[in-house]
């Protein structure tokens, strides 16, 4: 939900005045009347404008790219917001934050720490006045995507292992999004299986070979 206050010589004038900065029509809006203009002694001493709050419905895509651009700003940090459809993830939207090289470890944090922080926060803001859940993933500079191979290559290589010398083979540890992610990306084979193990921060998978699966 976008909202604007907006003060005027009459509510209608304030109400206009808030439709033309949204750029919307009043059949779109939402209206709230804060407090009525007043006139002063002799028309203008003490006299008061209208305020009024007008309101306009958004979609969780649009609260989304709103959310992330303000938190940008609120950061110092200039760049790029789009939207897409998700094809690598469970969500359904991917919102991609492009900027220049040497402010984009800030806004990725330790391990994508922020960025994190920042998919959660959006996934709040942007159903808070929706019927439903639509889920976002957010990324930085591509950081996921590159994050996603190098957890690939490991997952393969510690699995790998695992079948070859028929011993289980635990991983670095990581967060739990990276470990979700490799759990779900090893569910695709048929000689392994894995399970978190240790206390946080040191949380790993561990990847052992499914009986009968040792190769010599």
């Amino acid at each position: 939900m976008k909202r604007l206050v907006v003060t005027g010589r009459s509510v209608e004038e304030a109400v206009t005045s808030a439709l033309v900065k949204l750029g919307v029509p009043r059949s779109q809006a939402q209206v709230r009347v804060i407090s009525e203009p007043v006139k002063g002694l002799f028309g203008f001493l003490g006299s008061k404008d209208a305020e009024v709050e007008v309101s306009v419905p958004q979609s969780p895509v649009e609260n989304a790219r709103d959310f992330v651009e303000t938190i940008l700003a609120h950061m110092g940090v200039s760049g790029k917001v789009s939207l897409t459809r998700d094809e690598e993830t469970d969500a359904e939207y991917l919102v991609s934050i492009e900027s220049d090289e040497e402010v984009l470890p800030f806004v990725i944090g330790r391990h994508g720490s922020t960025l994190d922080s920042l998919q959660y926060l959006v996934n709040i803001v942007a159903n808070r006045e929706h019927d439903g859940f639509v889920k976002f993933s957010v990324d930085a500079g591509e950081y996921r995507k590159r994050r996603r191979e190098s957890l690939r290559r490991a997952a393969d290589h510690a699995a790998d292992r695992a079948v070859r010398t028929g011993r289980p083979v635990s991983m670095d540890a990581m967060s739990t999004a990276d470990r979700k992610w490799v759990h779900t990306y090893l569910q695709t084979r048929t000689d392994v299986t894995t399970l978190s193990e240790g206390e946080e921060p040191y949380r790993k998978v561990r990847i052992a070979p499914k009986r009968n699966s040792y190769k010599s």
